[in-house]
C-alpha cells in the first residue's frame, strides 16, 4: 500500500470498496434466504463471488496503471449489479409474502372469532373433533412466524388454521339448522 502512494499514478489492482460491496450483498442474500427463494440465481452468484474473491485476494498486493484494463474490477462491478438485482427481487418477493401472510392471518383470525361466537350460541359445545386450543395454537404460530419474517411458513400455519376453521364452521352450520 505504501508503494501505491510513492509511485504517482498507480492504483490498487482491486478497489477494496467494490469487494466490500459485493461481500455485503452476499450477506444480504444469505439473510434474505436467497438459496430458498431463487436457488439457481443464488448458486450462480455465490459461485462467481467465490471465484472473484479468490482472484481479488491473490491480486491484493498488486498495483497497476490507471489506463490498464482491469477485468477483475469490471467482473466485480457486474457481480455487484447482478447481486443488487437479486436483492431487489428478493425484497419484492418477501414483501409480497408478508402482505399475503398478513391478509391470511387476519382472515383466519376473523373466521376464528366468528366461529367462537357460533359455538357460544350452541351452549359452548364444540361439535367437531378439534379443540379451539388447536386453532388458537395455529394462529399464534402463524403470528409468531410472521413477526420473525418467515412469511412463507406463516402462510402455511395460517392456511392450516383457516382449513380447521372452515371445517368447524361447516359442522356448526349443519348443527344450527
Amino acid at each position: 500500500m505504501a508503494l501505491v502512494g510513492s509511485i504517482s499514478g498507480c492504483v490498487e489492482a482491486v478497489p477494496a470498496d467494490v469487494v466490500e460491496a459485493v461481500a455485503h450483498i452476499d450477506q444480504d442474500l444469505v439473510e434474505l434466504r436467497a438459496g430458498e427463494f431463487f436457488p439457481t440465481d443464488y448458486t450462480q452468484f455465490s459461485h462467481q463471488w467465490m471465484v472473484l474473491k479468490a482472484r481479488a485476494q491473490a491480486d491484493e498486493d498488486l498495483i497497476r496503471w490507471p489506463w490498464e484494463p482491469n477485468e477483475l474490477e469490471v467482473a466485480l462491478r457486474q457481480l455487484q449489479a447482478e447481486g443488487d438485482r437479486i436483492v431487489a427481487r428478493l425484497t419484492k418477493e418477501h414483501e409480497s409474502l408478508r402482505r399475503s401472510a398478513e391478509a391470511k392471518i387476519a382472515q383466519a383470525e376473523n373466521r376464528f372469532q366468528i366461529t367462537t361466537l357460533q359455538v357460544s350460541v350452541v351452549d359452548g359445545r364444540f361439535l367437531s373433533r378439534q379443540r379451539p386450543d388447536d386453532i388458537e395454537r395455529l394462529m399464534t404460530q402463524a403470528r409468531v412466524l410472521y413477526d420473525q419474517g418467515q412469511y412463507d411458513q406463516s402462510l402455511i400455519a395460517s392456511a392450516r388454521a383457516a382449513q380447521s376453521l372452515f371445517t368447524r364452521s361447516a359442522v356448526l352450520r349443519g348443527e344450527l339448522r
